[in-house]
C-alpha cells in the first residue's frame, strides 16, 4: 500500500534523530578520539580535525550532525576554521 500526501502531516526540514542514536554516535567518536590520543604524539584535536575533513568532503550527514551539536567539538571546527581564514588572509 502507498502512502499517500496528506497536508496535515506535512513536515518541513530534516527529520531529528533519536536520542539514542546521538548517545551511540558520541560514546562511538568520543570515546575512539580518547583512546586514540593516548598515544604518544597523537593530540585529540589534530585526530578531530582529520575525521572532521574526511566527513565533511564525504559529506557524511549524521556525523556533521552531531559534530554541530556537541560544544567541544564544534569548537575545534570553529577554531580550526578561524586559524584556516586568517592564514588565507596573511597570505594574500
Amino acid at each position: 500500500m502507498t502512502k499517500k500526501y496528506n497536508v496535515f502531516e506535512f513536515r518541513y526540514g530534516k527529520e531529528r534523530r533519536p536520542l539514542k542514536e546521538l548517545i551511540k554516535i558520541g560514546a562511538i567518536l568520543h570515546g575512539s578520539l580518547d583512546i586514540l590520543s593516548l598515544i604518544p604524539g597523537v593530540e585529540k584535536r589534530k585526530l578531530f580535525n582529520f575525521v572532521d575533513e574526511v566527513q565533511l568532503r564525504l559529506d557524511i550527514e549524521f556525523l556533521n550532525d552531531y559534530i554541530v551539536k556537541d560544544e567541544e567539538l564544534l569548537g575545534y571546527r570553529i577554531d580550526r576554521n578561524i586559524t584556516k581564514a586568517i592564514d588565507d588572509y596573511e597570505n594574500l
